[in-house]
């Protein structure tokens, strides 16, 4: 990896070619046990070298001893790539949660939404993730409307 500051742009971009994307994982995968990636992953010489450099570039990856291994940023970019992919599982229960939350006015929404959530999400980590947005913007909603209060009483 070079001194140069790697964006979030460069990240996703490399990430989003499905073949660098098998790449990346297998290397997360492999404890750098790869025999043959380029035949095993079905790459081209120039395919294979070219998404290594890109997640090179990205500070993804890099080489040490002839073999690849997940930088740290690698590592927690794996980490939360595997949160996404959990969640992903569970996009239709996530779209009904947020058509039920649109539809719902806010009082119901404080009651239900938090019992939907807990019978819908078995994944106790999404399901959190799910109940801290929704109470970490209940909170600023009830802020922003106790502000106005106090603003419309003086």
């Amino acid at each position: 990896m070079s001194d140069k500051l790697v964006s979030i742009d460069d990240v996703f971009k490399s990430l989003s070619d499905h073949k660098t994307l098998v790449l990346f994982d297998t290397i997360a995968h492999s404890n750098s046990d790869m025999d043959s990636p380029i035949g095993k992953l079905e790459f081209t010489k120039k395919q294979y070298y070219s998404r290594i450099h890109s997640l090179t570039n990205s500070g993804l990856i890099t080489r040490q001893n002839g073999k690849y291994y997940l930088t740290s940023f690698g590592r927690i970019v794996s980490f939360y790539q595997s949160r996404i992919a959990r969640a992903l599982d569970k996009f239709w229960k996530l779209g009904a949660l947020d058509s039920i939350a649109k539809e719902s006015d806010n009082d119901l929404r404080l009651v239900l939404y938090p019992n939907l959530v807990r019978s819908l999400i078995e994944d106790v980590e999404i399901g959190e993730i799910l109940l801290n947005i929704h109470n970490s913007s209940l909170s600023v909603k009830s802020h922003s409307l106790r502000q106005a209060a106090t603003q419309t009483n003086r």
